[in-house]
């Protein structure tokens, strides 16, 4: 009787210890990543699937989406010049076996009762707040501040490599449970009053380059219309030069008689007109050797070339 007693009862323990073990399966959230501490130190991490927790073991919920999360900075650069910067830090929790006991004492542990939790939640974004905001906007003043504004932005590309490793550098010094995908600065500007003065600067100096281009289109044009005028000129002192040849050949075609017997063929026609009572003849008419003299000398030719006719027609 005793025997069947305590069998009963090893029966009984045994299907509640399997009913126990059976109905505390639960699967993994998504994006998370699972921890059980148990009674006596030791430690299971579970990145997917089903865990399962009883008695006094305590279930750590470790958030291990990729997230990112922005600092809005004002740095004072060399120059004494505020300017805005904008970082950004992307990444997620690194659960290892060399990480739990960092994550534990590093990260603010929340204790949260939900349908797909039931334990401590760790919260990548309490860890940033508390751990890691300062340690990214340090290493953007380290890397911005010594830097003049003139030139800035032209060096954005190196400051942010320069930023990232600074805080990479940081992470791996401190062994920080978390992995980085990148570090980026989002905004590189400067502040309003510092924006608009530039801008004036920039417009003046557009300015500048306009009224030089005009400038030189304008010297441009005047050495065309120089270029022109000299071949205009070019044309007409060909064009006087041939004129004066043409002259030239025209005087040298008149000769004195020539010109004498135009005279005398002009004061005929002026002798034919009704007005002819007053008649001018040219001094070359009437001086020795003058027109008078050629007509003699013509009306002697035609009389001898008169009787030379004659002489031979007898």
């Amino acid at each position: 009787m005793k025997s069947r007693i305590v069998k009963s009862c090893l029966i009984v323990l045994l299907a509640t210890l399997i009913v126990m073990g059976s109905g505390c399966g639960k699967v993994v959230p998504p994006g998370t990543t699972v921890i059980l501490l148990k009674p006596r130190g030791q430690t299971e991490i579970i990145h997917e699937g089903v865990y399962k927790a009883w008695g006094r073991t305590e279930i750590y919920f470790v958030d291990t989406k990729l997230k990112s999360y922005a600092k809005e900075l004002k740095i004072l650069c060399a120059d004494d010049i505020n300017m805005d910067v904008s970082v950004k830090w992307i990444g997620s929790f690194k659960v290892t076996e060399d990480t739990i006991d960092v994550i534990k004492k590093k990260v603010p542990a929340q204790k949260v009762t939900r349908e797909d939790i039931s334990g401590f939640e760790l919260s990548l974004d309490k860890f940033f707040e508390t751990a890691m905001q300062d340690i990214l906007s340090n290493a953007a003043r380290t890397v911005v501040a010594p830097y003049k504004t003139d030139n800035i932005r032209e060096q954005r590309e190196s400051i942010t490599a320069a930023i990232k490793a600074n805080f990479l550098a940081r992470m791996k010094e401190l062994k920080y449970p978390v992995e980085t995908a990148d570090v980026l600065v989002t905004n590189l500007d400067y502040p309003p009053e510092i924006t608009a003065k530039r801008k004036r600067i920039k417009d003046a100096e557009l300015q500048d380059l306009e009224n030089a281009a005009i400038a030189i289109a304008e010297v441009a044009k005047a050495k065309r219309d120089a270029e022109l005028a000299a071949e205009k000129g070019k044309a007409l002192l060909v064009e006087a030069e041939a004129d004066a040849a043409a002259n030239k050949v025209r005087a040298a075609s008149l000769t004195p008689e020539i010109l004498a017997v135009k005279q005398l063929e002009t004061l005929v026609k002026l002798a034919e007109g009704p007005n002819n009572t007053v008649v001018v003849i040219p001094f070359e008419a009437i001086r020795p050797g003058g027109m008078q003299e050629m007509l003699l000398n013509r009306e002697a030719i035609e009389r001898l070339t008169s009787a030379v006719k004659e002489s031979v027609s007898k």
